[in-house]
């Protein structure tokens, strides 16, 4: 019986190494044959004042590093006005970077045209979604 089992594993063993190929296109950087998930990921930071209150920004800009193109998301007057509210605005989403790319980005918050408060972050992507690498995504206004 237990010669048997150990016929059976080198079996299974054999089996697997043979059935990987080092060609195979499914790999990280050919994304063709990947299934994503419908959602749309965004990274944002949330920005409060020493009491825990949101703070109100009254313009932000987030650049490219390495380049210093603003990629800044556009947000309409009403979603500007939420996010001043809660104090949470957008550094990033899906859509802005290319798949399977990593970069470092700074997000700068003024308040009457003032910079307040300034943070980078290295943002990665997959072949579908966007993700936060490092980076504080809550800072405290001093």
């Amino acid at each position: 019986m237990m010669k048997n089992l150990n016929k059976l594993w080198i079996f299974f063993v054999l089996l697997s190494m043979l059935s990987c190929n080092s060609d195979d296109d499914t790999s990280v950087s050919n994304c063709s044959n990947i299934g994503c998930t419908e959602e749309f990921v965004s990274i944002i930071v949330t920005i409060k004042d020493q009491n825990q209150a949101p703070v109100a920004l009254t313009s932000y800009q987030v650049i490219q590093v390495e380049n210093g193109e603003d990629i800044t998301i556009n947000l309409s007057n009403s979603a500007f006005q939420m996010a001043q509210q809660d104090g949470s605005y957008p550094v990033t989403a899906d859509g802005i970077f290319e798949q399977n790319q990593e970069a470092e980005i700074q997000f700068r918050g003024f308040i009457d045209n003032e910079e307040v408060i300034r943070s980078n972050y290295m943002i990665a992507t997959d072949c579908c979604h966007i993700n936060l690498v490092s980076g504080d995504t809550t800072l405290i206004l001093e």
